[in-house]
């Protein structure tokens, strides 16, 4: 969606959201934070944690958690981690 729709949906959905019970989907924290009073996460199918987009900024800051789980704990190339991650991220 371009930003001129997306800004108009928004406005859309905000201007119906008073008085009401709204459930939205999202992959997108800004989008969350622009629309919601209350933000679920989940992973797996479950809900993990529940709470204002301030609540949740204390509790986990901001930024990007990686996890990354190797195959062969025995034999990690953390040198080919490390130039896959610095490929795609900017601080590491």
């Amino acid at each position: 969606m371009d930003p001129t729709a997306r800004k108009e949906t928004w406005d859309l959905i905000k201007s119906y959201k008073n008085g009401r019970v709204m459930i939205l989907t999202t992959h997108y924290m800004d989008e969350a934070e622009a629309l919601a009073d209350r933000i679920g996460i989940m992973s797996k199918g479950k809900l993990q944690v529940c709470g204002s987009a301030l609540f949740l900024k204390n509790k986990y800051g901001l930024g990007t958690l990686l996890e990354i789980s190797l195959k062969d704990k025995q034999n990690p190339n953390t040198h080919l981690i490390d130039n896959f991650v610095n490929t795609f991220c900017k601080k590491v």
